[in-house]
Formats: structure tokens, C-alpha cells, sequence
């Protein structure tokens, strides 16, 4: 199959017998002897080296909050711009209605990365056509970067401070400029021809810490806001929060009956556990560690203040973090002060043109997802042939643990509609069964009959004892149908023409799925 020029292999498995031969692509040299260079310029001049059906980049680290990609898109309008394409990851609603009026008006052609709600009814629509949208996890992002599968004209990099030579980091800066690690911005930096730093604050001394250093850095462009972190929080962040919701208490519960069935928690163990029910989880992880008077080794992904409670306590050894979701003060200050509080790229995190990643070294993940099918694969992008979210760290996370965790409701219900959750087939598989070891609903339990964790035969053999109910996933497809229909009315998944529209691809870039333009 072959979409906007690739010619996909399809997926085959989650760990390919391939051997793969190359190098790493990297950024352009230097066209002239550096020698004092202040970098300040404005964002004209940085578009004259821009080419219509060149490829920009863009991180979503600011979320919500960022206001940068709207300028740069601005500017391609003013300038002219035609046929650009744009590498990015997670586009959220903050992006209509400029973004879409900009494909509309064919100033953007093409997205890579995963569109939210309003920009992905909007792909729905087939408006996006001929370009097909492709999903990918953080890890294959930094991967088509590296090898050279994608190659970027300019990369476009919101800070909270850069000097004028081009070192910036997320950690100084207006407070409300902050953001945190830029980790996700680390391969664009590194391979794109042109890198170009949208700052809310120039220093006229040396920044340090260098995350985002001169040596990769051609455009420094002064903003008056690359983004505000009030947009940045994702997902429930706050404990009294976490526990009003009856569903995160129950799942909670279960899940780390779960994991004291399989004894992964133990001393130098690493893990990454997720907001909302997974607050409370890491709680009881916390509580665990703390009554065997024993200590993690490492955690990575969503960093909460709980994270920095248990590394402050020694509960913790080492928190690596890769992308910002909580920008409280107390937060940065770890950051800054505490040296075993890291700053991590996504490279480092999960790219699998590298020779390790940071991944593959966890224990445990706890993750979540919208559906599982029979064959525990998940979807964690369509809601009823909705696209509601994204791929993010999931497909790399899944795979690299040794124990992968699911957690989600049995069914949910709105409008006299039911809807399980556990289902013959995934609307769109986003990562496949192989790489998941067991699904947790709020009172039930299946493990993969096929799972290659060395903890499998601890759980189903200890699950009784730790008060979790085992069933098989054909039965928990059953509860999960009886539940839905408590709620109303089952309804069939949307039809759909044969138009491709989007394609999911699996960390290593082959064709995982495909999701179709739907009937209306």
C-alpha cells in the first residue's frame, strides 16, 4: 500500500526479525564561520528560506496553551507560502479555526501527527485528501526524523528563554512562559536543515542549562508569547480530584491489586504510570515501596508533584522527564535543583532507531485505553468513529514494559446509548495485543493468554488472594456488552466508504491500520 508517496510495509509483529543497516541523519553544517553571531532576527526573515512544499516542524509541548504554530502559520499566509507540510505530533482544538482555514486555503497540505476532535472530524470530512494523515507514536516521530524518512526545511521550537546566540532551555523565563523539558523538540533541533527558536525571553548573557544549544540553532525569533503553561496540564493532576471520581477509586484499586499479584513492585524496579487513576495508583505504588522500605530506581512519563514527593523521600531514585503536564513552581524547582530530576529526549525515551531506549528498561506501565477487542489489541484514538485522541508514548510504553497494564470502564453511556469497551474488534488498532499483559476494568481482571511477561503466571496464579476477579477476555467482552445496554441502546459502528483518511503506524513505521472516511 502506498499513501502520500511511502510504500508501507504492513505490520507483521511488535518486534521485527528485520535487520536494519544505516546511519542517523543529522543537521546541516554551518554555511559560514561562526564567530559572535547574535541570532535575533524576525520571523520574515526566517520565512525567506521556507520553499513552497517544503516540511515544517512543530512540538506540542505548550498543549492548549501554545501560541506559536498560529504565528508561523500567520506568516506563511503574509509571505505567500503554498503546499507546506507539517510535521507535528498532537494538534488540539486550540488549532481551530487557523489551521484548518489554512489547509483550506492550501497554505498547509499535509499533517504528520495525531489531530484532536476538531481538526480530526475535520480529516473525517476527506477535506485533507489527496494527503492521508499519519498517526505516530513519540518514539516514531524522532525515528522518521533520525533516519531521514521525513526531512524538515525548518524546525520551529517554542522556549521560555533563549540567549541570542540560540542556547534556550524551558526552565527560566517569564513564569508563565515555562514549559518545562524540551525533549520533545530535541530531534527536529538535530535534523532539520534550518532550526528556529520562537522565545518569550532573549538573554544577552549565556543560558544555561543547554537542552536546545547554539550548535543547532540558526533563527532566534523574539515572541511575545511562544505559549503559556496554563494550557499545558493534561489529565487530573490533583489527588482530591482523582478520588471524587468513583470509576479512578474502583480501577485504581484493582489495578494495584494487580500489581501485588504480580510482585513487580520491588527494590529498583522502574515503572510509568499515568493522571487521573493513575494518581492513585502511584499512591499506592508510594505506599507499597514505603511499608517494604524499599525504592524504585526510575520512573518516566507524565511527572506529577507525587513523583517529586517520592523522589524527595527517597522512594524514588531517579525521575526522568520528557514532557511537561504539571507547570506548578514547585515542579521547576525540582527541576532545577535536584540533580536526580532529569530532563530527557524523546529520542532517549523511545526511539527505536536508537540502541536502547529508556523505555524498554520499565518494569511496569499502567496505561489506559478508549476499547479493547478479543484480541487485546487497543484503540486509543476513535470514540464511535470519533477521533478524540492520540498515540503519544503509548506504543512504545506497552512494548518496552515488561508488565503492560490497560486500565478502562466495563461501558459507558450518554443519551440512552451504551457503549462497551471491550469489544469483537477495536475500531482502530493503535497498538496490538501482543504487547498488552493484562486489561482492568473497575471490578474485573483479563490476562493475555499470550503474554510474554515474566509475571503472568504470578498474577493468575495470586490474583484470588489479592482480591482480583480473573476472567477470561471473551468474558469480560460479555460484562462489558450487559453493562452498555444498562446505560441504552447499543449502537452499530458508523459505515464507512473505502477512502482512506488516516493511517496508524507502529513504532518501527509499518501500517498498523488505516481509519476510513465515514458515511454521513
Amino acid at each position: 500500500m502506498e499513501y502520500n508517496g511511502k510504500k508501507y510495509r504492513l505490520f507483521e509483529k511488535a518486534f521485527s526479525d528485520d535487520t536494519f543497516s544505516g546511519r542517523l541523519v543529522g543537521r546541516t553544517i554551518t554555511p559560514k564561520t561562526p564567530h559572535r553571531k547574535n541570532k535575533v532576527v524576525t520571523l520574515d526573515t526566517v520565512m525567506e528560506v521556507i520553499r513552497d512544499g517544503d516540511t515544517i516542524s512543530y512540538p506540542h509541548y505548550y498543549r492548549t496553551g501554545d501560541k506559536g504554530l498560529e504565528l508561523v502559520v500567520r506568516k506563511l499566509r503574509e509571505h505567500g507560502k503554498k503546499n507546506i507540510k507539517l510535521y507535528g505530533n498532537a494538534m488540539f482544538d486550540n488549532v481551530d479555526p487557523w489551521l484548518i482555514d489554512a489547509f483550506r486555503d492550501g497554505i498547509i497540505t499535509g499533517i504528520y501527527g495525531n489531530p484532536y476532535r476538531k481538526l480530526g472530524s475535520f480529516m473525517l470530512t476527506g477535506a485533507m485528501l489527496p494527503w492521508v494523515g499519519v498517526g505516530v507514536s513519540h518514539g516514531n516521530r524522532v525515528r522518521k526524523l533520525q533516519t531521514g524518512e521525513v526531512n524538515v526545511r525548518v524546525a520551529f521550537g517554542p522556549v521560555s528563554i533563549s540567549d541570542k546566540y540560540g542556547n534556550a532551555n524551558g526552565l527560566y523565563g517569564k513564569p508563565e512562559h515555562l514549559c518545562g523539558p524540551v525533549g520533545l523538540f530535541d530531534a527536529d533541533a538535530g535534523c532539520a536543515e534550518y532550526v528556529c527558536l520562537l522565545t518569550g525571553t532573549v538573554s544577552d548573557t549565556v543560558v544555561m542549562p543547554t537542552p536546545l544549544s547554539m550548535e543547532q540553532v540558526d533563527f532566534v525569533v523574539k515572541v511575545d508569547d511562544p505559549g503559556l503553561n496554563s494550557g499545558i496540564g493534561s489529565g487530573t493532576l490533583d489527588m482530591k480530584k482523582a478520588i471524587s471520581n468513583p470509576f479512578n477509586v474502583h480501577v485504581a484499586n484493582n489495578v494495584t491489586s494487580v500489581i501485588k499479584a504480580s510482585g513487580v513492585v520491588k527494590n529498583n524496579f522502574s515503572f510509568q504510570v499515568g493522571s487521573g487513576a493513575g494518581l492513585i495508583i502511584l499512591n499506592n505504588i508510594r505506599t507499597i515501596l514505603k511499608e517494604e522500605k524499599i525504592r524504585a530506581d526510575f520512573s518516566i512519563g507524565g511527572v506529577t508533584s507525587l513523583h517529586v514527593d517520592m523522589l524527595d523521600e527517597d522512594t524514588l531514585h531517579q525521575l526522568m522527564h520528557g514532557q511537561l503536564f504539571e507547570p506548578s513552581e514547585r515542579m521547576f524547582d525540582s527541576m532545577r535543583n535536584n540533580p536526580r530530576h532529569h530532563e530527557i529526549t524523546t529520542a532517549y525515551y523511545a526511539s527505536v532507531a536508537n540502541k536502547e531506549a529508556a523505555v524498554n528498561l520499565l518494569d511496569l506501565a499502567v496505561l489506559s485505553a478508549l476499547e479493547v477487542d478479543l484480541e487485546f489489541n487497543l484503540n486509543t484514538v476513535c470514540a464511535n468513529g470519533r477521533i478524540i485522541g492520540g498515540i503519544g508514548g503509548g506504543q512504545d510504553v506497552a512494548a518496552g514494559a515488561d508488565l503492560t497494564v490497560i486500565f478502562l470502564p466495563l461501558a459507558t453511556g450518554k443519551d440512552g446509548k451504551g457503549y462497551p469497551k471491550v469489544v469483537d474488534r477495536v475500531y482502530t488498532r493503535t497498538t496490538p495485543g501482543e504487547v498488552v499483559d493484562a486489561v482492568v476494568t473497575e471490578e474485573y481482571v483479563a490476562v493475555n493468554p499470550n503474554s510474554a511477561s515474566s509475571y503472568k503466571y504470578a498474577i493468575m496464579q495470586r490474583a484470588k488472594e489479592f482480591g482480583a476477579k480473573l476472567v477470561t477476555i471473551e468474558e469480560l467482552k460479555d460484562l462489558s456488552e450487559r453493562k452498555a445496554k444498562e446505560f441504552g441502546t447499543i449502537p452499530p459502528n458508523n459505515e464507512t466508504t473505502d477512502e482512506v483518511v488516516h493511517v496508524i503506524e507502529w513504532r518501527d513505521g509499518t501500517l498498523l491500520d488505516t481509519i476510513k472516511k465515514p458515511i454521513i
